[in-house]
């Protein structure tokens, strides 16, 4: 590994290993259906001849043999656009970057045609590499300049360039002069004002490649490295001359051989009015969020804070390009970042992917935050961001590069742009195996050079589509790829502008090995596709407002978008701020940010028009948002540590963890005082804790020795009942966990006898031992003595093999007798009620692999299975909870379930359900757990072929190459044994949350709000308030990733179908809350897993 670090800078004949040591590091411990357009007939893009447009710029690239994907791990990463206004004419102009060719620049003429003014520009025509480039107004004097990054160490002479415009379509290169002529490994600049000043200060995007450096532990972001280290430059011209200055170590930027940038914004994203900085970054090494602190008034400094921790629950493992802008509407700017999860299932199953738990739990230790490989949207909470990609299903789209977020079709939202392919793919597992089994050594040294091509020929090629998501609003998005007339490439660095000004968004794409692309955008002949366009005069020095905020009013609607100058990848779009207003034909107002401070209000704006705004005197300021990440509840003294097992240890196929189902709890009157006392069960080596209520809702910590000596149980569930209607509460204690073998004594239940003031003792009974799931009291039998269901969650080292579940009868005498036992499955949550009102308790049970299961009480100590007669047979899914209440009034209850939510990787349906096989595969008297999940309405098994293979060593020979186990498309494929020899099959046909509305005849499901789909949903409960539920989960395996999009919410204004309201609890993002106890209709407290209680006041957030 050593001897491949040092070789990675060198010509020598190590050189070949670079991609085998790259991915096996990542791999150790280890199709388009678009719906038809409504664009008059015609696509929504038309791509422009090269003989109209007369742009004949080709980012080519040919072998060579000191550079190449052998010695240089980006050589794919291709070139960038950059699109501005050069010389004033109203016309946005183009500049491409070139790796191996000469960058060119092409003077708009209009109506999309160009003329190459390259050489008589002052461009320099040479061939080193070109990555990203921008255009902006570097020296404020009105003229647009470029500036343009290199990979410079490829050169002796190569370094960054900064074109500054001299006017008459002539540019003179002073990058070296004003300090900007860095020369290193350089990905993108970014302008911005961050300090203010009016002057244009620069953050330089810069990457490593692999060296001993670029690996550790988080605290080598402290160490700097000269030419892959980030820099921050700035701006001296406000002191009266051009000159930047590296200011890298006062404002706070990390600039480290960890940081492999490939995007970068600069936007204000916390709303306080200062321009913070995302960067992504490939890799293991986190995206940074660097929020802008603004001036401090001792020091008169402005810093910067990286805060990605505090704001993201997870970003993307491989971040590539990304955006900013908002995507659902609420004026707050929401960040989408590229990653490369395919979305073809022969593709998906042979690359490369996640982490495996083993790797991501090193990777914590180190100090990295939690990444996955695929797409994400962070949408914009106000105190967090959380990830809905897999709920807007825009979270795959294979190897992409550049992301850009604009209103393409004018109806008013914004929609995604993704560029898209890899000239040849280096993370293809059967060429990384072809690799790790080939002996370089025996080649000699005059072989290598030949070696090397023959190497790089042999990796894969797979061109694929462009995409546009065209946003549907209420986070739904219409993938489309041909109709929207976007065809297959290897396409790089993007940019848009209204290049033809007829009132729509074009679009320019570089790709290696082809022409660039020119996309008119056709909207502008559709009637219902009005516009307005604002450019800006600016007295002060920031001549182009960059940072520039404009809400627009109409239609009971606000639009908000920033004028940024560089996004996407490598690559920077138009200065015009765009906003599509649909049918709408009158705007009411506009308000101006300017980044000053100061805001200004226009009336009477045309539509259909371009719009120049001029800074005024204002009296008026901004009033920021709030910008701290704060909790505005009230911690609660309690604790909750739950123990480390990793359960994926003993089963490796298991999708999540078992082992942290906890904590129980009970709000009840316990010591008889007439005030409610709070009962919270402990987690394995944590005995539970007993809460005194006291006035005012408050409580107080009470020892009970009766809980001492009961530390090694793992608490999972707990019911307050009269066991003997001696006149006080008992206490039912479920016990659980996943990492005891089955039978293990510490499986059994408790029972605590109340003797009177909240004193207890443990029953000595012999109570059910086994992995608890959940727990129900009621007087099922009318004999006036509560009565008890014990649902069963697993059966340890055996995942999907259904335990046993019992009704325990209420003998009356202090004990009960098992009445029923069946394998209902996985139960996670119970509760009696008297489904169709016949004056007898029935029983409501969910769980994982199953239905909403309702046993009827038959009124004779019997239960019928009723499931299917009340049309609830194909709503197996993973459900977490239940509340049952009779929210329409019409005297039948009805049930609320909390399921996984939509924003998950497995998607499922009636008729693409998900499946999970039990049967012993390789006969060695052990089940073994197969899952498949459709991606995309492709079929693939759940787990890579090496951890199936880890699992059924047998499966090694049956597929010796990963493009043989791609062709898997079913359980017979993929373990010779046929669907109906199989000795267990589940499915999963629902993820959404629902309520499921009681007619009396049968019960009908209706999914809850988008949002609240946006996270796993833990608990609920009724209010006169609304439906309170609790959110996040963390217990899923890496190949899956956290389910934390939503902490908790309120639901309310019910219209028979659905709730017209939901309101997000202000709790913290990164907190999984699993339990609710409810005061009283104002007062709940939020119970976490993660050792945390937060009393939540309604009355304060009406």
């Amino acid at each position: 590994m050593i001897q491949w670090y040092k070789s990675i800078m060198e010509k020598n004949n190590k050189n070949i290993i670079f991609i085998l040591v790259l991915f096996l590091l990542h791999l150790s411990c280890t199709k388009d259906k678009s719906k038809n357009n409504e664009f008059n007939g015609t696509t929504l893009f038309e791509e422009v001849p090269l003989d109209h447009s007369n742009v004949d710029f080709s980012n080519t690239l040919t072998y060579v043999e000191n550079i190449n994907i052998i010695d240089y791990l980006y050589y794919y990463n291709g070139g960038g656009v950059a699109l501005g206004d050069i010389n004033n004419d109203g016309l946005d102009d183009i500049y491409f970057t070139g790796n191996q060719l000469p960058d060119k620049l092409y003077l708009n003429k209009g109506n999309l045609k160009f003329e190459d003014i390259t050489a008589k520009a002052g461009v320099k025509i040479d061939s080193t590499w070109s990555t990203g480039v921008t255009m902006e107004d570097i020296n404020n004097d009105g003229l647009i300049d470029i500036y343009v990054s290199k990979v410079g160490v490829f050169h002796e002479n190569s370094r960054n360039l900064a074109y500054i415009n001299q006017g008459n379509l002539k540019f003179k290169e002073m990058g070296k002069e004003i300090g900007l002529g860095f020369k290193g490994y350089s990905t993108q600049a970014a302008f911005l004002d961050y300090d203010n000043d009016g002057d244009m200060d620069m953050y330089l995007l810069n990457h490593a490649v692999h060296t001993l450096r670029s690996y550790g532990n988080t605290d080598r972001r402290k160490v700097k490295d000269s030419l892959s280290g980030d820099q921050f430059y700035e701006n001296k011209l406000n002191e009266g001359q051009l000159n930047f200055v590296n200011i890298t170590d006062d404002v706070g930027i990390y600039s480290s051989a960890l940081g492999y940038g490939l995007g970068i914004n600069a936007s204000d994203v916390n709303g306080d009015g200062l321009t913070d900085i995302y960067v992504s970054n490939d890799f293991h090494e986190n995206d940074y969020l660097y929020i802008n602190n603004g001036r401090d008034p001792k020091s008169q400094k402005v810093t910067f804070q990286e805060r990605s921790k505090d704001f993201f629950g997870h970003t993307s493992r491989f971040s590539m390009g990304m955006d900013i802008g908002d995507i659902n509407g609420d004026t707050k700017p929401d960040i989408f970042t590229l990653d490369m999860m395919p979305y073809d299932r022969e593709i998906h199953l042979k690359s490369a992917g996640e982490d495996t738990d083993k790797v991501t739990q090193i990777k914590s230790k180190f100090g990295y935050h939690t990444q996955y490989a695929r797409n994400t949207l962070q949408i914009n909470k106000g105190n967090g961001f959380a990830d809905i990609a897999p709920l807007t299903k825009t979270h795959a789209t294979d190897w992409s590069w550049s992301a850009l977020i604009q209103d393409f079709d004018n109806d008013g939202r914004n929609d995604i742009f993704v560029t898209n392919g890899i000239y040849k793919r280096p993370n293809d597992l059967d060429y990384v195996k072809y690799l790790s089994t080939t002996d370089f050594a025996k080649f000699s040294e005059s072989e290598q050079s030949g070696l090397e091509k023959k190497l790089i020929d042999k990796m894969p090629m797979v061109k694929l589509p462009n995409f546009l998501f065209m946003n549907q609003g209420n986070y739904s998005f219409e993938k489309m790829s041909k109709t929207a007339g976007l065809k297959a490439s290897y396409s790089n660095g993007a940019a848009y502008s209204d290049l033809d000004n007829d009132g729509d968004l074009d679009l320019v794409v570089n790709n290696i090995n082809e022409s660039a692309t020119i996309l008119e955008n056709k909207t502008s002949s559709n009637e219902d596709g009005n516009y307005v366009q604002f450019q800006f005069a600016n007295n002060q020095l920031n001549s182009n407002a960059l940072g520039v905020k404009i809400h627009v009013f109409s239609d009971s609607t606000i639009q908000e978008k920033q004028l940024a100058g560089s996004r996407g990848f490598q690559s920077s779009s138009t200065r015009i701020l765009h906003f599509g207003l649909g049918k709408t034909e009158t705007i009411d107002s506009i308000q101006v940010f300017w980044p000053d401070g100061t805001v200004q209000t226009e009336n009477k704006i045309r539509i259909n028009s371009k719009t120049t705004i001029h800074k005024q005197e204002s009296n008026i300021t901004f009033n920021p948002l709030k910008t701290a990440i704060t909790n505005t509840q009230e911690k609660f003294p309690f604790l909750h540590f739950e123990n480390d097992y990793l359960d994926y240890v003993r089963e490796p196929l298991m999708p999540e963890k078992l082992s942290t189902e906890g904590p129980a709890a009970v709000y009840e009157d316990l010591d008889g005082d007439g005030i409610k006392d709070l009962f919270i069960g402990g987690a394995r080596y944590s005995k539970p804790t007993f809460f005194k209520g006291e006035k005012n809702n408050g409580f107080a910590l009470v020892d009970v020795p009766a809980f001492s000596g009961d530390e090694r149980y793992e608490d999972i569930d707990a019911v307050a009942f009269d066991l003997e209607n001696d006149g006080d509460l008992d206490l039912y204690v479920q016990s659980g966990g996943n990492d005891m073998p089955q039978g293990d004594p510490l499986f059994e239940d408790r029972m605590y006898i109340n003797l009177g003031g909240g004193n207890f003792e443990r029953l000595q009974a012999q109570l059910p031992t086994t992995n608890g799931g959940s727990l129900a009291a009621g007087d099922y039998n009318n004999d006036g003595f509560t009565d008890l269901f014990v649902g069963g969650r697993s059966m340890p080292g055996a995942y999907g093999v259904p335990p046993v579940s019992l009704i325990l009868k209420n003998t009356g005498e202090g004990g009960f007798t098992v009445e029923a036992q069946d394998q209902m499955g996985m139960v996670t949550d119970s509760e009696w009620a008297d489904i169709n009102q016949d004056g007898f308790l029935d029983l409501v049970i969910v769980g994982d692999w199953m239905p909403i299961s309702i046993l009827m009480n038959q009124k004779n100590g019997k239960f019928k299975y009723d499931t299917p007669n009340l049309g609830l047979t194909k709503t197996a899914g993973l459900w977490n909870t239940i509340e049952i209440a009779d929210i329409d009034d019409n005297g039948f209850p009805d049930i609320i379930a909390g399921n996984v939510g939509e924003n998950f990787k497995w998607q499922a349906s009636d008729s693409l359900p998900v499946k999970l096989y039990i049967h012993d595969f390789d006969e060695n008297g052990q089940p073994d757990p197969i899952i498949f999940y459709p991606l995309f309405d492709q079929y693939v098994p759940f787990g890579n072929r090496d951890a199936l293979n880890a699992q059924l060593p047998y499966l090694a020979k049956r597929f010796k190459t990963y493009e043989q186990y791609s062709k898997v498309k079913n359980i017979e494929d993929l373990t010779g044994v046929p669907k109906n020899k199989i000795n267990i099959s589940k499915e999963i046909h629902e993820v959404r949350s629902m309520i499921y509305m009681n007619s009396g005849e049968s019960l009908k499901g209706h999914p809850l709000p988008k949002m609240a789909q946006s996270s796993t949903i833990n608990d609920i409960v009724n209010s006169k308030n609304g439906v309170l539920y609790l959110g996040n989960y963390f217990g899923f395996v890496t190949e899956i990733g956290n389910n934390n999009g939503n902490p908790g919410g309120i639901l309310s204004n019910f219209n028979g179908t659905s709730f017209n309201t939901n309101k997000e609890l202000d709790l913290p993002k990164s907190f999984e809350f699993r339990k609710i106890i409810k005061i009283n209709d104002d007062q709940f407290i939020a119970i976490s897993n993660n050792n945390t209680a937060i009393k939540i006041n309604l009355k304060s957030i009406k």
